[in-house]
């Protein structure tokens, strides 16, 4: 574009510094004159324009004469955009947001005429009239009340002292003891539950109710010191009660700085690691414990807060950047219902709390300490009411608009500093447990709407299978024979450069049922505390916030459909933006990104984008892509952990990846050698599923996992059988717990498998990716379908597993065709399959691990002593029937204690052991009735059956593979002992004591008759109606009680000392023979 006409008089040429002050008004873009740069931010060359050199001789025209001259060299083919007047070089500014060129007048007073080219006042940063339409100012923090509302402090003094302590307290290390339980403990949760009804109610408490409820724990729960018992905790946590509720909010803070001042922080050191792995894995937090496992974890964590990383994190959250309005809606958004949220209930806060896993907040007050309060029985109704009161304050924040300085300390965040593979810094922030459990509860309910405004344009936003599918649309898009590249597209912190505000319209208009909750969290900025400093979050959705996915994925949808193009298949999956197409197609969508993708905070990174070509259109790609500084490939790329490409580039990444897991196995072999019980839950719950996904989207790759099965079969698997095992055997162990194996699959044949099931259950949503369909009703119908395929995809894999199975068993010998179907019974391995917390006594050391395991497939015990204290051969299945020792009565003594307090908990009351029964005098019984006086029942208890009448239950517990039952069916075995325990007893209950008898049988395996599963069944139902559980994990919490009873209690016997003992009462002891 000319920059004017040429100057009438003899001119010569004068140049304007890069620096000049006429330069800081215009920014150049593509639509815009270009002074001989490609540059969108700075000059690459000096602009120069003609001096008249006349206007330096008095005869020659007035200034003002030559002044017009200058203004009209320097006129541009350009008008402004508000008064559609005659725009000069020297005369205009850039908008901020949307670039265009305005006159100074136009957004500023005008300013007054000027007879000389003096500087230009400095108008920057302007808007034009329609952007600052769309860039309001956040309205001013109302006035709070000045009545004491908190001991002798009003609402105002509250609010300053509360922000006043909140940074300081953001330094402090994890320091809080355990809510107690007691009646301490139940008022520590009912002051929570007041903080947050007063938010949820009252208007003038809401400027400082949720944060007295964030900062609370912080400051009553601090642990004096390492050794401190419960017992003073609670004395403790009465004291600081009363501080807290008279508003001695300084007082708390010097008592509980001072306990802070000698914490420190141990670096990781590999003896530590696997401690911490151990400590983990028995608080039954599985997936943070494999992180340990993780070498490259010492070398890669989180960096120290130097002056560097402080700067480069302060970058990466940039300020406040202004709406383009350009990219505004203008249709009103879409009419919503706010009553609909009423359905967020305690129920859904208290489902929340339970899965909520993680660390703490700047209060330090972590994810177990919240479940803790939130679902603990034992504080009764007190944590109903906190999940109560907290499902209120999801309400208000999802319908109601508070202002941003009242929610300044709920919403902000202890900032991680994690280092990246190259060195970089990733920072991912940690909100406060109450806000995350609250503000998941909310995503959760409205879950469909965020998938219907996403669709399957965003696959990040919940869909089932999203990433999945992703990875499968691009790679058969590729494959197809017009596709000529993949253009793969790395954006620059992306999350934290967001325009918040663009994205906070755009869920207004296309989500608008959390327009109103995304305004309350993202509308105003939030702190971000970082070792001593503190940064404040004005752009983009912090990582680790529930709602930050969701607010990503719509947030940038406006901009995917102006990158809608016929011949490119664009896959979005958060800010991993991803094309495959002709190459001029994907020039073409580049291209779009790149002018376009700032004013929504999405700025391209040309040098780790990678640009995918196909051999032959090598040439072409260069030639179009050359001068972007994106990376040109012909080999493949990673891509959403997966990978692209040639089958020589997927080889090499597969190999390099199984590395990494090697090294993984290799540290969980170290742990299995003292704790192999905690190695094998973390293998089967964990670790194993990092390659299951790898495995699920790249195909022909099951032959690279051979390094991983040699350590899983020669090092890891004979530390949890104790011995190194056959073909078979491994066969045996690959199968499915429920049918006899241990789960530990083959990772060479399950490679194929788990890419056809993916392939299998992705389908519906692949295929309406490929067809670029965008309806909303398409997106739920391609999920019910998906839902359904997977269901298939559940019972072609038990039906292969089951013929498996079966020709398995045509192949071994009768003992251990014996015991794979003893622990193929209904609840025989729930022991192996249950989580192994240290708080239920669910954990087996070493030994017991082992000689489990041995019991469960027959295996020889070689440490076994030879003989028997009864003096016959000794051996496992001996050791179990031996009667000397007395361990057969302590197990059925062990399992009936356990029966009896499960039947206690369920609320069957009274619940005796041991109970004499009447006389039978008189009764005409049958010969095969135990007519003795001193008979006793096993257990007691009324209502089992029916109300008031009294059910007695006996226990018996015999060994399926003693020699005499070797050759009986097992089915035949349960039916043989009910009914030798209802001929002892059932008529003798039933006329006597007039009541129901009921007979237990278990098996030394784990099994059990079809009468025990009937009372263990009501007990579930019982307690469900009694504490509100969930039906399914009672019933499987009370298969894991009672069988963990019964197999401590069978290892004891296998160990135990068998000699007969001459027992002598202490009363015939003369301790003066000592």
């Amino acid at each position: 574009m000319s920059r004017g006409s040429p100057s009438r008089c003899q001119s010569t040429p004068v140049t304007l510094r890069p620096d000049s002050h006429l330069l800081s008004f215009f920014t150049p873009r593509s639509e815009f004159p270009s002074f001989g740069s490609n540059d969108s931010n700075t000059f690459d060359s000096e602009i120069s324009f003609n001096k008249h050199s006349e206007c330096h001789d008095e005869s020659n025209d007035s200034t003002d004469e030559c002044i017009r001259n200058i203004r009209n060299a320097l006129s541009i083919d350009a008008v402004c955009c508000e008064c559609s007047e005659k725009i000069y070089f020297a005369e205009f500014v850039s908008c901020t947001a949307c670039s265009n060129l305005i006159h100074p007048q136009c957004v500023t007073p005008a300013q007054p005429p000027t007879n000389e080219l003096s500087p230009i006042p400095d108008y920057s940063p302007a808007l034009c009239l329609a952007c600052s339409d769309v860039n309001q100012s956040p309205p001013p923090r109302p006035q709070l009340s000045q009545v004491n509302c908190w001991g002798d402090l009003n609402a105002e003094e509250v609010f300053v002292k509360l922000q006043a302590l909140a940074p300081l307290i953001s330094t402090w290390a994890p320091n809080l003891f355990e809510v107690p339980f007691g009646a301490v403990g139940r008022g520590f949760i009912d002051e929570l539950t007041r903080l947050a009804n007063l938010f949820a109610t009252s208007t003038a408490s809401e400027s400082y109710a949720l944060s007295a409820l964030v900062l609370a724990p912080a400051l009553l729960l601090q642990k004096p010191s390492k050794k401190s018992k419960v017992g003073g905790h609670k004395n403790l946590l009465e004291r600081r009660l009363e501080l807290w509720k008279s508003g001695k909010f300084d007082q708390l803070f010097r008592e509980a700085a001072a306990i802070q001042k000698p914490l420190n922080y141990q670096s990781p050191s590999e003896e530590r690691c696997n401690k911490r792995f151990v400590d983990l894995m028995r608080n039954g937090q599985t997936s943070e414990a494999t992180g340990w496992l993780d070498s490259s974890r010492h070398t890669c964590g989180v960096k120290s807060c130097t002056d560097e990383v402080l700067l480069d994190l302060e970058k990466k959250h940039p300020p406040a950047a202004p709406i383009s309005s350009k990219y505004v809606h203008t249709d009103p958004p879409a009419d919503h219902q706010p009553v609909t949220f009423q359905g967020i209930t305690g129920e859904s806060i208290y489902k929340c709390g339970l899965n909520i896993k993680g660390s703490g907040g700047p209060s330090g007050f972590d994810a177990s300490g919240v479940s803790r309060i939130l679902c603990a029985k034992k504080f009764k109704q007190s944590s109903t009411a906190l999940c109560d009161a907290l499902s209120l304050v999801a309400q208000k924040l999802a319908t109601t608009e508070v202002h941003g300085d009242f929610l300044a300390i709920f919403c902000s965040s202890r900032l991680i500093p994690l280092e990246k593979t190259d060195g970089g810094t990733r920072p991912i922030g940690i909100g406060e447990v109450f806000r995350r459990i609250v503000v998941k509860a909310i995503i959760f309910s409205k879950r469909v709407a965020i998938k219907v405004a996403a669709n399957c344009v965003q696959l990040a936003a919940g869909q089932s299978g999203g990433c999945e599918a992703a990875i499968h649309s691009l790679s058969d898009r590729f494959e197809e024979a017009d596709c000529e590249g993949a253009l793969l597209l790395d954006a620059s912190n992306a999350f934290n450069r967001l325009n918040r505000g663009l994205a906070l319209h755009s869920v207004d208009r296309l989500c608008p049922i959390l327009a109103q909750l995304f305004n309350n969290l993202y509308g105003a900025p939030s702190p971000l505390y970082v070792g001593n400093q503190v940064l404040m979050s004005e752009e983009g959705a912090t990582q680790g916030c529930p709602s930050a996915m969701a607010m990503y994925s719509i947030g940038i949808l406006p901009l995917i459909s102006l990158a809608d193009l016929e011949d490119v298949l664009q896959v979005w999956y958060a800010d991993d933006g991803n094309a495959a197409g002709t190459i001029s197609g994907l020039h073409e969508w580049y291209e779009i990104i790149t002018t376009h993708g700032p004013a929504f905070g999405y700025h391209i990174n040309p040098d780790k984008c990678v640009l995918i070509a196909k051999e032959h259109h090598l040439e072409k790609a260069q030639e179009l892509f050359g001068e972007t500084g994106v990376q040109i490939t012909t080999d493949g790329a990673r891509h959403l952990g997966a990978a692209i490409g040639s089958t020589e580039f997927k080889t090499t990444f597969v190999t390099n990846k199984v590395s990494e897991w090697v090294s993984c196995l290799e540290n969980l072999v170290t742990v299995a050698k003292t704790h192999p019980h905690l190695a094998y839950s973390n293998y089967v719950r964990s670790l194993k599923m990092k390659w299951s996904y790898l495995q699920r989207t790249l195909p022909d790759i099951g032959h690279l996992f051979q390094p991983m099965e040699d350590i899983l079969r020669h090092k890891l698997i004979p530390l949890f059988v104790g011995k190194h095992i056959s073909d078979i055997e491994r066969r045996i162990l690959a199968l499915p717990v429920k049918m006899g194996g241990m789960a530990l699959e083959n990772p060479v044949q399950t490679a194929n498998q788990e890419y056809n099931n993916s392939r299998f259950a992705t389908g519906p949503l692949v295929s309406l990716i490929l067809a670029e369909e965008d309806c909303p009703n398409n997106i739920m119908d391609a999920e019910m379908k998906s839902g359904k395929l997977k269901k298939k995809c559940a019972d072609a894999t038990d039906e292969r597993h089951a013929t498996e199975r079966a020709d398995i068993l045509t192949g071994l010998d009768m003992k251990t065709q014996r015991a794979m179907e003893l622990c193929s019974e209904p609840g025989a391995s729930s022991w192996l399959t249950a989580r192994p917390l240290q708080k239920l006594g669910h954990e087996l050391n070493q030994l017991e691990f082992v000689d489990a395991i041995r019991l469960r497939y027959c295996f020889h015990f070689p440490d076994l002593i030879g003989k028997c204290g009864c003096g016959a051969q000794n051996s496992s299945d001996h050791a179990l029937i031996c009667k000397v020792g007395g361990f057969d009565m302590w197990r059925h003594d062990h399992l009936r204690d356990t029966l009896a307090d499960i039947l206690r908990y369920a609320g069957f009351k009274p619940v005796n052991t041991e109970q004499p029964m009447l006389p039978c005098d008189g009764f005409n019984l049958p010969i095969s009735a135990n007519t003795k006086a001193e008979a006793r029942m096993d257990i007691v208890c009324r209502g089992l059956w029916s109300d008031m009448q009294a059910s007695f239950m006996d226990v018996r517990v015999f060994h399926p593979n003693a020699p005499s039952y070797l050759k009986v069916p097992i089915s035949n075995l349960y039916k043989q002992h009910q009914n030798q325990k209802k001929l002892a007893y059932m008529r003798r209950v039933q006329e006597v004591e007039q009541g129901s008898f009921t007979p237990l049988v278990f098996s030394t395996s784990g099994g059990f008759a079809a009468e025990v599963g009937k009372v263990l069944d009501k007990a579930a139902s019982k307690i469900c109606q009694k504490h509100k559980e969930c039906y399914a994990e009672t019933v499987s919490f009370i298969r894991e009680k009672t069988r963990f009873s019964l197999l401590r209690s069978t290892l004891v016997a296998l160990r135990g000392t068998k000699r007969r003992v001459v027992r002598v009462s202490v009363e015939d002891v003369d301790f003066r023979d000592k």
